[in-house]
């Protein structure tokens, strides 16, 4: 989606499509930021010759004519490849009907604001288990480090934040599977659109935190390359960019409060109290976080 008009913004995109004799379509454009560069198929926004709006199209990868312009110097996630990359004629099938890009995009964007949402919490986990470990063997002070009271309470309060977007996130999960499944009721399918930004807004921003703490935890040799952990704060920081940052997301909830009531049917799940006073622009953050604060507490 990714363009060097914006990312979140796609209404700059200038990839478009020129329908082929077969039926099928062909791309050209140039892609600034593409994730997982090596996978077989992909998913991209374009515009149809002569149509007003943005389309989504299904491609493969190999063999069509599709030119790697660079790979990324990025801040981490070094294990996956990022391009910047140009589409010269590939070829490509419409999914769906012309101009409907955005919102068939959308429900794409939904599976994988909840999956940044488990791999956040799955390098949550790591630099807290990594944590854990090096207290248990690391002395100072005449004892090991996890012996002393402030050292442990800190260890504590990582998990106490581990444990709280754990719940967040699975339940948001349970969720998903209702609606994919076709169990889901109307007020869960609300809750699901309502959670999503939410929780991919709030783990990701934790496990940065979580990290950075984590790194602490070592002292000086977390500061040191070749100990394996400054990464962890490298990588942590992927999570509140890819998908949406926080602000993306914040006003996307706040979209779907206005346009769907969402906070009276998250205000009859849960107990929510005294929000409606953050229910403007400006106060998106805090809006959010407060929901999923209090949306975790009634869990």
């Amino acid at each position: 989606m990714t363009e060097q008009t914006g990312g979140s913004d796609v209404s700059g995109t200038s990839t478009y499509a020129k329908l082929g004799a077969n039926g099928s379509y062909e791309l050209f454009g140039t892609k600034w930021f593409t994730s997982a560069t090596n996978s077989q198929m992909a998913l991209t926004l374009a515009k149809i010759e002569g149509e007003p709006g943005l389309s989504l199209f299904y491609l493969e990868t190999a063999n069509n004519h599709i030119l790697i312009n660079r790979l990324k110097a990025k801040l981490g996630t070094f294990a996956l490849p990022t391009a910047e990359l140009s589409l010269n004629g590939s070829k490509a099938q419409l999914i769906g009907k012309a101009n409907e890009g955005v919102k068939r995009i959308a429900s794409v964007l939904n599976i994988t604001r909840i999956y940044n949402s488990i791999c956040a919490l799955g390098h949550m986990r790591r630099s807290i288990d990594l944590a854990t470990g090096y207290a248990t063997q690391r002395k100072a002070f005449g004892q090991l480090i996890i012996n002393h009271p402030l050292h442990k309470k800190t260890l504590q309060d990582l998990e106490d934040e581990f444990a709280k977007c754990f719940k967040l996130t699975f339940f948001v999960v349970e969720l998903l599977g209702k609606e994919e499944t076709n169990v889901a009721t109307e007020t869960e399918k609300k809750l699901l659109r309502a959670l999503t930004p939410i929780v991919k807004l709030y783990t990701g921003k934790k496990c940065l935190k979580i990290a950075s703490e984590a790194l602490e935890c070592f002292g000086g040799a977390g500061y040191i390359e070749n100990t394996g952990i400054p990464r962890l704060l490298r990588d942590a920081q992927v999570f509140s960019i890819w998908e949406g940052t926080t602000n993306v997301l914040a006003l996307d909830f706040l979209r779907v409060c206005e346009k769907e009531n969402a906070l009276q049917t998250l205000s009859e799940r849960f107990k929510l109290q005294n929000l409606e006073s953050l229910k403007k622009p400006e106060l998106a953050r805090e809006f959010a976080f407060a929901v999923a604060e209090k949306v975790i507490a009634d869990l």
